[in-house]
């Protein structure tokens, strides 16, 4: 479903992807690790044709990312649900989460009955005509999620969807990401730094170091601590393979 070959991508002279091989299967929900500022965000972004000024390639289905974006052309639909909600300040809830759906060209009534069921969906029932500044941090996630949920989209980016909140929160984030999941059968990447996110929701792990994915594989084997990668940043260490300066 989601495939990245050789991805190359620098800014300012510096290079932030190095050559990255990446693979999602359809259906699949993968979880995007990495030290701060290594380029996780980055790459979801050229997954979602954000960024295209890459070397190397992208495909999503059978279609080139860049080629897709640039077009038009048809692609498996596609929702990214941003770190901090990504909500318009200026619109309430309702119109922030039927924003989509009406640059679709969806039917005004059809669009009550989507918006109205993804916001039961994410706890949010009767918040419609509050604005993002009335919500707090974790309610303008849900928001986010809504947002995507209602699009029916095949593919669903997460951008650190549980960055800043408190383990409450944070895992019942996890359980709705997960009921999503099951639900939608949608193919899912999340950007995280969570590895109690991980557990609950994630089946496989890709780990990005140095512009390299330099672990990919089941969440139980990056669990198991095998690979040195893996083990240096479940537990934190300061010795191993990866450089922390």
């Amino acid at each position: 479903m989601i495939s990245a070959k050789k991805v190359r991508l620098g800014f300012g002279g510096r290079m932030v992807l190095e050559g990255v091989n990446m693979h999602v299967p359809a259906g699949g929900r993968t979880a995007l690790l990495g030290k701060n500022g290594c380029g996780k965000s980055v790459l979801l972004k050229c997954f979602a044709g954000l960024l295209a000024g890459y070397e190397g390639e992208i495909t999503i289905g059978e279609r080139d990312a860049r080629e897709a974006a640039g077009t038009g052309a048809a692609r498996p639909s596609m929702a990214y649900v941003f770190q901090k909600g990504g909500l318009f300040d200026s619109m309430n809830v309702f119109d922030n989460v039927a924003f989509g759906l009406r640059r679709r060209g969806v039917p005004e009534g059809r669009v009550g009955e989507l918006v109205t069921g993804a916001l039961d969906r994410v706890g949010l029932a009767g918040s419609e005509m509050k604005l993002p500044s009335e919500l707090s941090g974790g309610m303008q996630k849900r928001v986010g999620l809504a947002r995507a949920i209602c699009l029916d989209p095949e593919i669903i980016l997460y951008d650190d969807p549980t960055a800043g909140l408190d383990p409450i929160l944070s895992d019942s984030i996890a359980d709705l990401i997960l009921d999503i999941s099951k639900a939608s059968s949608a193919t899912s990447i999340v950007v995280t730094h969570d590895l109690r996110l991980v557990r609950k929701v994630a089946r496989d792990v890709a780990l990005l170091y140095d512009g390299r994915i330099v672990f990919q594989g089941g969440t139980k084997g990056f669990f198991s601590k095998e690979d040195a990668f893996a083990r240096q940043f479940i537990d934190g260490e300061i010795e191993g393979p990866i450089d922390i300066y």
